[in-house]
């Protein structure tokens, strides 16, 4: 039965070439892939656009690679500075005689230490420092 149906075919397909043979050209070429122009220049165009984006994910990869090896760089150059900072403002502190610093507050200046009534404890939120921007209410 294959065997016939194989001989129906190429006689459909003689007798098609005999009336139309341009159908039976379009029919024999389906099969295979044409390029026209069009067709290949799309193909350029989708081509360089893939070759474009793998260029620039290339490129932006390489970018953040070096991103990260700056930010290593200067977060170990931050941490050195702070540990000499920090040795800096303990010798600094150590050298500082409080016992002077009273003496001379007291005996050249003039200043008095604060008795229990002067002292006014206040709660601020920030703990670095405080702005001024009215007078100190007392409590009498």
């Amino acid at each position: 039965m294959a065997a016939t149906a194989r001989a129906n075919t190429a006689r459909r397909e003689a007798m098609v070439a005999d009336i139309h043979p341009i159908r039976a050209q379009r029919r024999r070429e389906k099969g295979s892939i044409r390029l026209t122009v069009s067709t290949l220049m799309l193909l350029v165009v989708g081509f360089a656009m893939v070759i474009g984006s793998v260029l620039l994910f290339i490129r932006t990869q390489n970018t953040l690679t070096m991103s990260r090896r700056q930010y290593a760089t200067m977060s170990s150059r931050y941490e050195e500075l702070k540990r000499s900072n920090d040795l800096y403002e303990e010798r600094i502190i150590s050298k500082v005689d409080m016992e002077e610093v009273v003496r001379i507050a007291e005996e050249d200046l003039g200043m008095q230490r604060a008795t229990e009534g002067q002292i006014i404890s206040y709660s601020g939120q920030i703990d670095d420092y405080v702005k001024q921007y009215s007078d100190v209410p007392t409590y009498d």
